[in-house]
Order: C-alpha cells, then sequence, then structure tokens
C-alpha cells in the first residue's frame, strides 16, 4: 500500500516572521495632522509675528453731483474711459433753471423799469426844486408885507390868511420836492444795487448751467457707474464719478502685531492676480471700521488704525480691489523673481554633451589637442 502525506497538524504551526510592510496612511494620517495644527496655531497667534492686514486701491475721487433736478440728455463717456481735463462727460436738461432764468430775466426787466420810473421822478423833482424855493421866498416877501399892513389896519384877516396859506403851501411843497429827490437817489442806488445781483445772479446760474454741459474737473478715468440718457437726478444726487492721481492703497493695520510698524516700512500688496510692492507713508491718526468684506464671521467686528502705501506700481490694481498687505521678505523666492545673472563669456566647441565652454576651457582643450600626438 501506498502511504498517505502526513499532514501538519493545525495546532502545531511554525511561527513564520512576518514581512515588512510600509503604511502610506499614517504618513499621510501625521501629515495632515501637523498641517491642522500649523494651521491653527497660525489663525490663533499667527496675527503676532506676520503682518498680515487688508486694504482697498484708491485714488483721489471726484464725484459730480446734480445741484439741481435734471434729466440726462446725451453721454459721452464710457465706464473705464480715461477722459481729460474740461472733455465733455455728459449733457443735461433742466426745466427747474430754465425757469429760474426766465423769472430772474423777468425780476431784471421790472427793477430796470422802477428804476426808469425813479429816475424820471427824481429829474422833475431837482427841476421844480428851484421853483418851489423862488415862490417860497416870494410868498415870504409877500407876508412880510402883509403883516405890516395888517399891523397898520389896511388888510383884511380874509386877505392875511390867504398870503399865510400862499406862503404855507410853497414852504411844503419845497420840502416835499427836497425830501423826494434824497428820497428818490437812496432808492435809485438801492435798486442799481438790486439789478446788479440780478445780472450777477443770472450770469452765475447760465455759467454754472453751461447750457447743460458737464465736463470733467480733472483729468482721470470714468468710474463704474455712468447713467444712461433719460434718467433723472435729484439735487444731490451723484451722476458719475472721476478718479485721478496715482492709485495707493488704504489699509487697515492690525492690532495684535507684536513689532513695531513705522512710516517707510516696506510691504509687499497681493490681490491674487497682481502682486506689487509698496511703502508705508502715512500712518493716520484715525481708525475705522473694516469694511464687511475685511470682516470674519466668527470675530466681533474690530476698528483698526488707517494707513496710507505707495504702490512702486500704481497701475496694476484696478480701483476698489481688495488686497493684502505682507511685510516684505528678502528670501530669494519666487526665483522668477530673482534677477538674472550677467551672461559669462562663452565659446561654442561642439565638445562634449553640447553644453558650450568657457573661453578658457576651450583653451585648454586646445592646448591639449596640439601637444597630443597624431
Amino acid at each position: 500500500m501506498r502511504s498517505l502525506k502526513k499532514r501538519p497538524r493545525a495546532d502545531t504551526i511554525a511561527n513564520q516572521e512576518r514581512k515588512g510592510r510600509s503604511r502610506p496612511g499614517r504618513h499621510i494620517y501625521f501629515a495632515l495632522l501637523v498641517v491642522f495644527s500649523f494651521a491653527v496655531a497660525n489663525y490663533v497667534w499667527g496675527d503676532l509675528v506676520m503682518l498680515r492686514g487688508g486694504g482697498l486701491v484708491l485714488r483721489d475721487k471726484t464725484v459730480i453731483a446734480a445741484t439741481f433736478v435734471a434729466r440726462v440728455a446725451k453721454v459721452d463717456v464710457s465706464e473705464g474711459q480715461t477722459v481729460g481735463e474740461g472733455d465733455t462727460l455728459l449733457r443735461i436738461e433742466s426745466t427747474e433753471v430754465l425757469e429760474r432764468l426766465a423769472e430772474l430775466s423777468i425780476r431784471q426787466a421790472e427793477l430796470a423799469q422802477q428804476a426808469a420810473t425813479f429816475q424820471l421822478r427824481s429829474a422833475v423833482a431837482r427841476q421844480l426844486l428851484p421853483l418851489a424855493a423862488r415862490r417860497e421866498t416870494e410868498t415870504s416877501k409877500v407876508l412880510v408885507r402883509f403883516d405890516d399892513m395888517s399891523d397898520r389896519g389896511l388888510l383884511t384877516s380874509t386877505r392875511y390868511e390867504e398870503a399865510l396859506r400862499a406862503n404855507f403851501n410853497a414852504r411844503q411843497d419845497r420840502v416835499k420836492l427836497a425830501t423826494e429827490t434824497e428820497t428818490l437817489a437812496a432808492q435809485i442806488s438801492a435798486l442799481e444795487e438790486a439789478r446788479a445781483d440780478a445780472a450777477r445772479a443770472v450770469a452765475d446760474l447760465m455759467s454754472h448751467y453751461a447750457g447743460g454741459v458737464i465736463r470733467a474737473p480733472a483729468g482721470g478715468t470714468v468710474g463704474a457707474r455712468v447713467p444712461s440718457i433719460g434718467s433723472v437726478f435729484r439735487a444731490g444726487d451723484p451722476i458719475l464719478s472721476v478718479y485721478s492721481g496715482e492709485a495707493y492703497v488704504l489699509t487697515y493695520l492690525p492690532r495684535r502685531y507684536l513689532l513695531p510698524i513705522e512710516a517707510g516700512m516696506e510691504v509687499t500688496v497681493s490681490s491674487g492676480r497682481h502682486r506689487s510692492d509698496g511703502v508705508i507713508t502715512d500712518i493716520l491718526p484715525v481708525s475705522d471700521a473694516l469694511p464687511r468684506e475685511f470682516q470674519n464671521t466668527f470675530k466681533p467686528r474690530d476698528r483698526n488704525q488707517l494707513a496710507r502705501i505707495r504702490l512702486a506700481d500704481p497701475g496694476v490694481f484696478p480701483v476698489y480691489e481688495k488686497v493684502e498687505i505682507r511685510c516684505k521678505s528678502y528670501l530669494p523666492w519666487p526665483l522668477s523673481e530673482q534677477k538674472a545673472r550677467p551672461p559669462q563669456d562663452e565659446t561654442w566647441t561642439g565638445a562634449g554633451d553640447g553644453a558650450p565652454d568657457t573661453g578658457a576651457e576651450a583653451e585648454r582643450r586646445h592646448a591639449a589637442a596640439m601637444a597630443s600626438p597624431e
């Protein structure tokens, strides 16, 4: 018979060395744990040692607002267009201004008519005043003679009363004419001043209205909001804005930063797409609440001190773009930003792996080739 193969017992398995296997999951776990710990530490204590702040890119803003009810009749610019000082921006129409001009013109005509009337009366009074004075003198002489005749009993009381009444009327007319002459002179002077004020008001209003043409007060860039034809604006409503001057950053300084922040400090301004160096020029003695885009949902609303940053390249960022401020780093990173080294003198020999050799290396190779036997 053929013997059966002996099978090993299940309870007597020999010890075997297990083969070591790498566990990448453990390394990934520890790496994620380290990254999470660093992120938490950076969130809690990062502001203490790293300068991190937010800001807005601004330019000098000139707001063109309506000073009266106006309707836009024509628009000559578009959003972001570059304009020069005095260029036509748009044309407006205002019935309110036209009505005001008509009222002032009517008022001017009325004042001119009154002034003409007063001048006529003044001229008449000046002409009659000498005659009235002469009449008063003559009646006074007659009254003196009547007094003498009345003392001698040669004059009746009726005639004497008539002489007194004539003298009184003559003196009254002279006084009226003299007073009217002085009063009319003062009234004419006041009317001339009123006419001058009305003419000045008409000229100022016409100059302010300028036929409805609105021009750029300064050269710059038109803002993002440009009215449409037919839009109506009330007094005080902004119509459009013009941004002039170089761009700068108004930043909100962090409150927890332990290192000093001074004017002249170099920083880096970044918006994600663009980046530029800058210098803190002014640390303003005012603070303001952080805008909504800089607020943290899990932190209370803060008020930070303001600072102004001058950009090395003002044309990189658009107006009102949100940027981040960091302390300028002097490390050679990224490599693309390092200054290129000046090229060395190289001579192509065609030897080796195809890389060019320097002039000294080429001479050494040439000398070695000349010294070697053929």
